[in-house]
């Protein structure tokens, strides 16, 4: 892997076709040539900075940006380490964390340097966005001559931190796998799957707009760069308009983009005209919805059904994938009718491998697919997976059950056909007092409105009855419209799980106010913390 990908970097500079496409004031289009020459130029800059002796390691931290993306590939080409710290962290947290990894150097987005006082390490920034040039810019370092080689790339490339759910950040150290000889029947096989999928088109496209500290977003722009497929940048606030302009074929993303989109899909297809709607019923009667993307009986009442649906997603959706938090099968639901297929995967941070992830041979709503490791259920409905320790860059980040399998901390099931089902993390369930149990997870996609903005959490305080911590516009009527909402959605629910009480939130939840993770997931613990004392008021007022 690691020296497949260091030829990848070297093949960039001859390589005047593909582009990397951004926001920077206005849309960029920067060849793969020219990010050749900005990787390079970087790393000359980052060996003026490196320690005469050691492992360099530089710290990362800063939104979805070229710039990070171009440090953090100029770091794995010439051998230095990066430590990538989420941008959500508070300004203690993060000089902790920079301190505990000893890196060397931080290079940080200027938007960010409020929160860099602490950290001990020297800084420089990036992305100055026109503004004078400072003595702290990256850019106005002299470069020096670093001789760059596949020998010379690290194995133990960079340290990552987990979504910091549980309250705390957990470092996790990336290593390259082990380079692998497959046999002749395995390489034909990969070969025939790659000529017969659409990954061999020319006119891939990869959307990225998740932060670069999760490590799976920079591990898709290495897959974009060894397959030549076209990158698209984005943040959480342009990927939806983004998706219409740019049409990604390739996405990773988290529930609350699809569900948002799904809601959308779905007034789209109430708008269907009369005889529109009559096709759509013959349609899924006939379960075209099913067929592959390439068949020309699909691909023909996809053209006269959906133009305007296409056009809420780009309409090129090969290869969605969605992970980290579960999903409402309702939004997976949505796109399944319109013939799309909205892949679930399942790891953890901690651990090598994907644990489970459904595909076009393994589809089925609302499950993560048959899972690709061992994996067996404990009696309490924790997911336990089987990996060889010898695998894991730190052991000491995981823990055992009797047998050796590694409990997740995630409970679900898996049915009759071996697919994995997610139900929610262990420590987020609420036992109510008469023993029964709540995911409050599934609780939220009773209201996809809230869910769908990440604006709702659901706890109880007393263990009896079950609060919903909301926030709801003024300007779309505010804590009584917010009341009525929670009250039309309880009837989806069972009678355990209803919302009977509800806290009104001033704002939503968000990285800025720490509320949520990087990967937009509920920092529950936080925000239960942060409303415990706030007067909660009944839903059936």
């Amino acid at each position: 892997m690691k020296r497949r990908f260091f030829a990848a970097l070297e093949e960039l500079a001859g390589n005047h076709d593909n582009e990397v496409v951004y926001r920077d004031g206005g849309r960029v289009r920067t060849s793969w040539a020219e990010l050749a020459r900005d990787i390079d130029r970087a790393v000359g800059r980052l060996a003026s900075l490196r320690p005469a002796d050691g492992v360099f390691q530089v710290g990362l931290i800063g939104p979805t940006s070229y710039e990070w993306m171009v440090l953090d590939l100029a770091c794995l080409k010439a051998g230095f380490r990066t430590v990538a710290v989420p941008e959500f962290l508070t300004g203690r947290e993060i000089a902790e964390l920079v301190r505990d990894a000893g890196a060397h150097v931080v290079l940080a987005d200027r938007a960010l340097a409020g929160r860099l006082t602490e950290v001990d390490a020297p800084v420089w920034f990036f992305r100055s966005r026109g503004a004078a040039p400072a003595a702290d810019d990256f850019d106005t370092l002299d470069g020096v001559e670093w001789s760059c080689s596949a020998d010379r790339m690290l194995d133990h490339y960079s340290i990552a931190y987990s979504s910091g759910t549980s309250g705390t950040a957990k470092r996790i150290d990336l290593t390259f796998p082990a380079e692998e000889k497959p046999t002749a029947l395995r390489l034909a096989v990969q070969y025939y799957r790659y000529r017969t999928s659409f990954w061999s088109r020319k006119d891939n496209r990869l959307l990225v707009f998740m932060p670069f500290s999760h490590h799976q977003q920079r591990a898709f722009v290495r897959l974009a760069l060894m397959r030549r497929i076209d990158i698209v940048l984005s943040d959480a606030l342009r990927c939806v308009p983004d998706l219409v302009v740019e049409k990604p074929n390739i996405m990773v993303s988290v529930p609350m983009i699809y569900e948002a989109l799904a809601a959308r899909i779905e007034r789209k297809l109430d708008q269907l005209d009369p005889r529109r709607k009559a096709v759509f019923r013959l349609y899924l009667r006939l379960r075209i919805n099913r067929l592959g993307n390439r068949n020309p009986v699909k691909r023909l009442f996809g053209r006269y059904l959906f133009d305007k649906v296409r056009k809420v997603y780009g309409g090129r959706a090969d290869y969605f994938v969605t992970g980290s938090a579960p999903i409402d099968p309702r939004a997976l639901t949505t796109f399944h009718r319109v013939g799309v297929r909205i892949y679930e995967g399942y790891g953890q941070s901690e651990l090598p491998r994907i644990i489970s992830m459904s595909d076009e041979r393994n589809f089925r709503i609302g499950s993560v697919g048959r899972p690709r490791v061992p994996v067996r259920i404990g009696a309490d409905g924790e997911i336990l997976v089987k990996i060889d320790p010898a695998e894991l860059a730190d052991p000491s980040v995981v823990s055992y059950d009797q047998d050796g399998y590694i409990r997740t901390g995630d409970l679900g099931h898996l049915d009759a056909d071996g697919y994995l089902f997610l139900h929610g993390r262990k420590d987020d369930v609420i036992v109510l007092d008469n023993g029964k149990k709540v995911f409050p997870a599934t609780v939220e996609t009773a209201f996809p409105e809230l869910k769908a903005e990440n604006s709702i959490c659901v706890t109880s305080f007393d263990g009896k009855r079950i609060t919903a911590i909301a926030h709801w516009p003024a300007e779309r009527g505010g804590r009584e419209a917010l009341r009525g909402y929670l009250a039309r959605g309880n009837p989806k629910l069972a009678d355990h799980e209803k919302v009977t009480r509800f806290v009104p939130a001033p704002e939503p939840f968000t990285t800025e106010n720490g509320l949520l993770t990087g990967t937009s997931k509920l920092r529950r613990r936080r925000i239960r913390t942060a409303f415990g004392e706030a007067k909660a008021e009944r839903v059936d007022d």
